[in-house]
């Protein structure tokens, strides 16, 4: 197994975070899913994907707690 130098590890991590942002958004483009896809891990994609929604849920609770006044 290949071990990645820390500033490897980092970028990865920042595209999938940049991927999984813009998947959510529903904005990304082919192009850059053809350059990308190849090197994201899907685990990592997934693990990434379910903290955004998460914070997201959690967002939305506080707001409406908050705006309902509880």
């Amino acid at each position: 197994m290949l071990k990645q130098s820390p500033k490897a590890a980092k970028g990865g991590l920042l595209r999938t975070i940049r991927t999984v942002a813009w998947g959510l958004l529903g904005v990304r483009g082919h192009k850059l899913h053809d350059q990308n896809a190849p090197s994201l891990s899907p685990l990592r994609i997934l693990i990434t994907a379910l903290i955004f929604m998460l914070i997201f849920v959690l967002t939305l609770v506080t707001v409406a707690t908050k705006v309902s006044g509880q």
